[in-house]
């Protein structure tokens, strides 16, 4: 391994298509890799190394650990571990190499790759035939076809370089070559699987997220939103927007015609976004969606939404990276990426049409419900939303809005019960304590506190009072109730 000061050299291969940029492109393209590079690197706390580039190929020095974070940037095809090797002449060479592998070949049988660049008075199959002469002792024998080991070489000018441990790259092209655009981000499987696939076609990627129920939905997608964004959204800092759709959704309850509100609710979700786009200059949106996945993305369901919003004067692109894929693919990809584990907590929001749902929507019919939903209440829910930073905040930030009321109890929150003492020893959300036991309550400065009573009241008070006291204090909306309700108890 060729270490200095605990550095190891790895040789990159940039994605095949990246070379192929025209002279004026190619330039801008390694720029935002190796700006993706040094973040990538930057995240992990690697602080110390030095990039530099031959050619096609990314030359860096760094610690050990580097490699994985340096796989997960986008652009990249391979990279390998490598040894460098200066020489004279072939023969010397063909020693060196020799002398690096000769243990990984000893008993077993192998071939050797050489790529070679520069001019030289030999030729790469010499040096493969020459390596292989002084191998062949030390070997079970050569095998080109099936061999156990295979010794690859690079010749690049008056330097050699013997590659080993290679990991392969996403691909793809670097982030932020291909404009700016807004995922619709529920957490669950699909959507960080189509947002993986915009960025790693060379977009920067943005995630929004709608509450359409229990603000709850909010911190579970960040928790994948957080996960996406740090291993694999490097170059820039992404943004994770929340908006409450919560006043749009009963609204269509309310008003529009049962088999039509799943449609009209991802219709009017495409609005909000395309509006959040134009103001925050984002290039399209990207949603997860695969055709006849659920009944409401069935082909003449889109084709309507689509037609729909164009007579509503909706302009904005939406990209469908997922629109091929079946939900064992989808699944699959979510694996590979690292979000299905937290993809598979977050419940989907699907109460606003729970039985019969079109799957051949009229445009015409299409217009008259949305028509249904006053636009208002659209352009306000844009106008609070809420915007965070997926690599710095927390997920309980992602909790929409200050507000004192929580629906839900967060998980790793201190919860304190208020009720009194006969009541909470009656029964009581596990590990509450009790309000008498609690002592002073600032001494919960800088964690999350909940706080529920009989119905909500005293404790909203106190959640209050304990804010302007610097603690992080929410009350349990609907008071015990609400308790019982999320440990699946009768109230």
């Amino acid at each position: 391994m060729n270490e200095e000061g605990g550095e190891t050299l790895y040789l990159i291969s940039v994605a095949g298509e990246i070379p192929l940029k025209s002279h004026r492109t190619r330039p801008r393209f390694f720029r935002a890799l190796e700006k993706a590079l040094k973040d990538a690197l930057g995240r992990r706390g690697i602080t110390k190394f030095s990039v530099w580039r031959d050619g096609a190929r990314v030359f860096l020095k760094a610690p050990r650990n580097a490699r994985d974070a340096v796989a997960k940037v986008f652009g990249i095809g391979r990279v390998c571990e490598a040894i460098e090797l200066s020489f004279s002449g072939l023969d010397d060479l063909a020693r060196k190499v020799a002398e690096s592998v000769r243990e990984d070949v000893r008993g077993r049988r192998f071939a050797v790759r050489v790529k070679r660049t520069g001019t030289h008075n030999f030729t790469s199959l010499d040096v493969a035939r020459k390596v292989g002469e002084l191998l062949l002792p030390h070997s079970a024998g050569v095998n080109l076809e099936n061999p156990d080991v295979v010794v690859r070489v690079e010749v690049r000018g008056k330097a050699a370089y013997v590659i080993r441990d290679c990991v392969e790259g996403p691909g793809g092209l670097p982030p932020g070559t291909e404009g700016r655009v807004l995922a619709l981000f529920s957490g669950g499987f699909d959507s960080p699987v189509a947002a993986w696939f915009a960025a790693r076609r060379g977009a920067e990627v943005h995630l929004l997220h709608f509450v359409l129920g229990s603000s709850r939905s909010a911190e579970e997608a960040f928790k994948v939103a957080s996960k996406l964004a740090r291993e694999w959204l490097h170059g820039y800092s992404p943004r994770f927007i929340v908006v409450d759709f919560r006043r749009v959704t009963e609204a269509i309850a309310n008003n529009v015609r049962r088999d039509y509100r799943q449609v009209v609710l991802r219709a009017l979700m495409y609005e909000a976004a395309s509006l959040l786009a134009q103001r925050m200059g984002f290039d399209a949106l990207v949603t997860g969606e695969a055709i006849g996945q659920a009944s409401s993305q069935t082909l003449r369901n889109l084709a309507a939404i689509e037609a729909a919003l164009t007579t509503r004067g909706f302009r904005t692109l939406i990209l469908r990276p997922l629109l091929g894929m079946d939900k064992e693919e989808i699944m699959a990809w979510a694996r590979r990426i690292g979000t299905y584990e937290l993809s598979e907590k977050v419940a989907e929001y699907c109460a606003i049409a729970p039985s019969l749902v079109t799957t051949r929507a009229k445009v015409s019919g299409l217009l008259n419900e949305l028509s249904k939903v006053d636009e208002s209440l659209i352009k306000a829910s844009v106008r609070e939303a809420k915007v965070l930073n997926p690599l710095k905040d927390t997920p309980l930030d992602a909790v929409l809005g200050s507000g004192v009321e929580i629906d839900y109890i967060p998980e790793g929150a201190t919860v304190i019960d208020m009720r009194s003492r006969r009541e909470y020893e009656e029964w009581h959300y596990p590990g509450a304590i009790h309000i008498s036991e609690a002592g002073d309550l600032r001494r919960f400065r800088g964690k999350t506190v909940v706080l529920y009573c009989a119905h909500g009241n005293a404790s909203y008070l106190l959640a209050e009072m304990l804010r302007k006291e610097g603690v992080k204090a929410f009350s349990l909306k609907g008071g015990i109730k609400a308790v019982k309700k999320a440990c699946g108890l009768k109230p």
